[in-house]
């Protein structure tokens, strides 16, 4: 073996060695930006319009399925909530879309992504004519076949 080739092997081995515990570096961001930071941007618009108009069809559209862990954070860290797990959408839906109607805007809106998992943490505001109500909510979404889609969703309310 010529001097030339044992420098040239001996060099690829150092260089494998080298980089062999190289992991790509971590994001210091994961906002959620372009076409994806539209597309969430509109599912969470037609969210605050289906409960606004109690249009339970136009929300359920949304929801990746009906049986998604959905649940009041207060309810689901309880006994009752432990005895019931976190799939209370239904629950959610008797309460809005068949209860006293009003108006949902959401604030201080955070969307974080990579790749088809989005992280969505925002404030909710539900107001009738005579009052206001607040409260704080996540949800992780799936791009399924190129939609947006709710995966889960936790919400509080806010004393």
């Amino acid at each position: 073996m010529s001097k030339l080739r044992v420098i040239f092997l001996l060099t690829v081995l150092l260089l494998a060695s080298a980089t062999a515990g190289y992991a790509a570096p971590v994001p210091e961001k994961f906002d959620s930006i372009g076409a994806d930071r539209v597309a969430i941007d509109k599912l969470l618009s037609e969210y605050t319009a289906a409960v606004s108009t109690q249009d339970q069809r136009r929300f359920e559209v949304l929801l990746l399925n009906k049986s998604i862990p959905f649940s009041d954070a207060g309810v689901a860290a309880s006994a009752k909530g432990a005895e019931h797990g976190t799939q209370n959408y239904e629950s959610f839906r008797k309460g809005v879309f068949e209860g006293p109607a009003f108006h949902q805007r959401f604030q201080n809106v955070t969307i974080q992504q990579a790749g088809t998992l989005a992280q969505v943490s925002l404030v909710f505001v539900n107001s009738t004519s005579t009052e206001s109500y607040a409260g704080w909510k996540t949800m992780q979404l799936l791009r399924i076949g190129g939609q947006w889609k709710i995966a889960s969703e936790f919400f509080t309310g806010v004393d």
